[in-house]
């Protein structure tokens, strides 16, 4: 009797779990088929952008799906590390983000250090091209001199380009190409010369003295800007530090103070506005003293 008393009660708590089942799997269902084209296109906007920087810029023979797949490891790895340190679903998240953008801080320091190292190499590249034409080399055959023989960054360089030039690409053409490329506004200066001469012609072994002449001056005005604002980008690295030093001083003084900013949901906001206006404090003297010459 308890037995067919106790049926009907089961019948129903098993025809509500049904439903409630149903509607969980129609919801994520539906999520998915919402979000998977946007996430499809945020992933295929992500892989053209590392195509662009790795194949493009770096000139790395790397396949961007490698790159991506690799990103997601990332990002799961630190939410995973970081929630097994803290059990706290908010450090995780913090640190799942942290991942979703440091490959785009790597990828940007590494453009930063190529573009710095090419730079440094640009005079006494032309002076290897003012060599050679003077020799008696065209300016393609220079262009090979230097590529076989300068150093890395540069010689990757132009050696990709004299490569696209000998596959049938014009001159000019594979010279905008590396321009665009290296994005720098003194390679521009030497190419926009380049093609200029040959255009009108002229002394090429002059043109590249005076174009070397130009850039030299304008790294001493780079280097005298620098040494200028060198205080102020000395006080935003120390204003972006102060806050994290404050909190290791304040939680000497009052642990369990500083605890509840990561613990309480008012102290998380703290948190995160002081982030914020920090952020946006350091990046305010960054365009300040950034003078582009």
């Amino acid at each position: 009797m308890i037995g067919l008393s106790l049926s009907p009660a089961f019948m129903l708590a098993a025809g509500w779990s049904a439903v409630v089942a149903a509607v969980i799997f129609l919801a994520v269902a539906g999520g998915v088929i919402v979000w998977v084209e946007p996430f499809r296109r945020f992933i295929l906007r992500r892989e053209a952008y590392f195509d662009r920087v790795l194949r493009g810029t770096l000139l790395l023979d790397i396949a961007p799906r490698t790159v991506t797949i690799l990103c997601f490891c990332v990002i799961a790895f630190l939410a995973l590390i970081a929630y097994v340190m803290s059990g706290n679903i908010f450090v995780a998240a913090i640190a799942a983000g942290v991942g979703v953008f440091s490959p785009w801080v790597v990828l940007r320091f590494l453009k930063a250090r190529r573009l710095y190292r090419l730079e440094e190499q640009l005079v006494g590249g032309i002076q290897t091209l003012t060599s050679g034409v003077r020799a008696g080399l065209n300016l393609v055959q220079a262009m090979d001199l230097l590529a076989r023989n300068d150093v890395k960054p540069m010689s990757e360089e132009f050696s990709h380009l004299v490569r696209e030039y000998e596959h049938g690409i014009s001159l000019e053409q594979a010279m905008s190409n590396a321009s665009k490329r290296i994005g720098s506004g003194n390679y521009r200066l030497l190419f926009a010369a380049l093609l200029t001469h040959r255009e009108r012609g002229g002394d090429l072994g002059g043109t590249l003295d005076r174009i070397a002449d130009s850039i030299r001056e304008i790294y001493r005005l780079e280097k005298r800007i620098e040494t200028l604002t060198a205080p102020n980008r000395t006080a935003a690295r120390w204003m972006g530090a102060m806050p994290a030093v404050i909190l290791g001083i304040l939680y000497f003084i009052d642990p369990e103070g500083v605890t509840m900013l990561f613990t309480e949901e008012v102290g998380r906001l703290i948190l995160l506005i002081i982030v914020a206006l920090n952020i946006v404090g350091f990046l305010w003297i960054r365009k300040i003293v950034s003078i582009d010459i």
